[in-house]
């Protein structure tokens, strides 16, 4: 069983992997998030839908911003295989949204 400064040293050493591949992408990421959502407002309350939602979109500016970092290596193919299946899922919520409001008008 390791120890905790091993499974420490053994998290440094994925940190500095990763890093030399993504860069400080964690450091930009809230820039574009605060672009991206500028100006837009929610409900008095953001709803379960809301973060469900924002949920996905920041796994998909995680991606896009990855593959940014990777830009001038020819991007990276596991960032946009995963930005698909992001795509649709943000999708399904979507449409389960639209879906429950036209019930909803229609007094289901």
């Amino acid at each position: 069983m390791k120890t905790v400064p091993e499974m420490l040293r053994d998290a440094a050493s994925i940190y500095e992997e990763r890093n030399k591949l993504y860069g400080n992408n964690y450091k930009k990421f809230g820039w574009v998030m605060n672009s991206m959502f500028e100006g837009i407002f929610f409900q008095a309350e953001p709803t379960p839908d809301d973060w469900n939602r924002i949920g996905v979109i920041v796994q998909m500016v995680g991606k896009i911003t990855r593959y940014v970092e990777n830009f001038n290596r020819g991007g990276h193919k596991d960032s946009l295989d995963d930005l698909a299946v992001y795509t649709m899922m943000l999708q399904e919520l979507d449409n389960e949204i639209n879906v429950r409001k036209v019930e909803k008008e229609r007094g289901r």
